[in-house]
């Protein structure tokens, strides 16, 4: 699956778009958040799209300005687009946190600690903020408890707050903490996790 792509080519079949354009457009719909595209990956993934032929790029000049290339969305550009929405709509995403928490024993306990209270302190703030847009946002939408993507986001955010709540009452545990001494042994714990495979070869 590719992210960069299905917010480039979804930007650009929505209208007609510079570079420049595209990138103004992510950060004014904070779609930085979700797919974390930098300048330089806009440019080149949209080298790489025209290359393939998904967008055509047509130089234009507007008056004293540089000139600037418009990217537009070809047939098999629109094709890649609806193969990528359906991949995204559903599925598991690979999410690199999953990693983190897998290799927890890879760090010290009072770091991890630290780390994860940070993260919840930022959770706790982004919840608030989309609070506020919820709140803020004219009624009706098509969503009977307000923004759709909003909503789902603050949604999602409070599951994983409640996870890495969950993980530091683990960590700060002196009894549950030692078992995190091997890959995945949060979920189970050490001794716990070796059962469980002997359980499954029996």
């Amino acid at each position: 699956m590719n992210r960069y792509d299905l917010v480039l080519l979804g930007l650009i079949d929505e209208k007609e778009r510079s570079g420049y354009d595209i990138i103004t457009e992510i950060r004014v719909r904070e779609l930085d958040r979700w797919a974390k595209i930098s300048t330089s990956t806009v440019y080149n993934r949209l080298t790489t799209l025209q290359k393939n032929g998904s967008i055509l790029g047509r130089a234009e000049k507007d008056g004293n300005r540089p000139e600037r290339v418009m990217y537009s969305i070809t047939d098999k550009g629109k094709e890649t687009l609806r193969k990528e929405v359906l991949k995204h709509l559903t599925g598991f995403n690979d999410d690199p946190r999953t990693l983190g928490f897998a290799f927890l024993y890879g760090a010290e306990n009072k770091e991890l600690i630290r780390t994860l209270e940070a993260h919840e302190r930022r959770l706790v703030q982004e919840i608030e903020n989309l609070e506020k847009m919820i709140a803020e946002e004219p009624r009706p939408t098509l969503y009977p408890e307000g923004p759709f993507l909003n909503c789902m986001s603050r949604d999602h955010i409070l599951v994983e707050l409640k996870y890495v709540r969950a993980a530091i009452g683990i960590l700060r545990d002196p009894i549950r903490n030692k078992k995190l001494d091997g890959y995945f042994y949060i979920n189970f714990g050490n001794r716990d996790f070796e059962n469980f495979n002997q359980k499954k070869e029996v």
